[in-house]
């Protein structure tokens, strides 16, 4: 849960930053302490999925704990189009990187 007002991170514009508190929730464990989400739109990028290619923003997320300790960070590909990430890339810039993502996307049954 939030416990800012994140109106302010959108819409996600190339060179933008943030940094949000929240606290994780989880039914039937009592929260422990708040953690802190770091947001930098790094650019755009094109991201191909099956046979498209998508326009996509490189958003750098970075989540620490109470005391400031890193617990994850990676790049999401987000399709400001779809209005959903596409995939994320771990370890970047080095020669463990990898991107995991979506094989197909598909529109909702109405």
């Amino acid at each position: 849960m939030p416990l800012g007002d994140l109106k302010k991170l959108f819409p996600l514009k190339a060179g933008a930053k943030s940094t949000t508190q929240f606290v994780e929730l989880s039914p039937n464990k009592q929260p422990k302490g708040t953690k802190t989400l770091e947001l930098a739109v790094k650019g755009k990028e094109t991201f191909s999925l099956g046979g498209c290619k998508y326009n996509v923003l490189a958003v750098k997320e970075t989540f620490k704990n109470q005391a400031g300790e890193t617990l994850d960070t990676f790049t999401a590909l987000y399709a400001p189009d779809l209005g959903a990430s596409l995939a994320r890339r771990y370890d970047e810039g080095t020669s463990s990187e990898s991107v995991v993502g979506y094989e197909t996307i598909k529109p909702l049954a109405q």
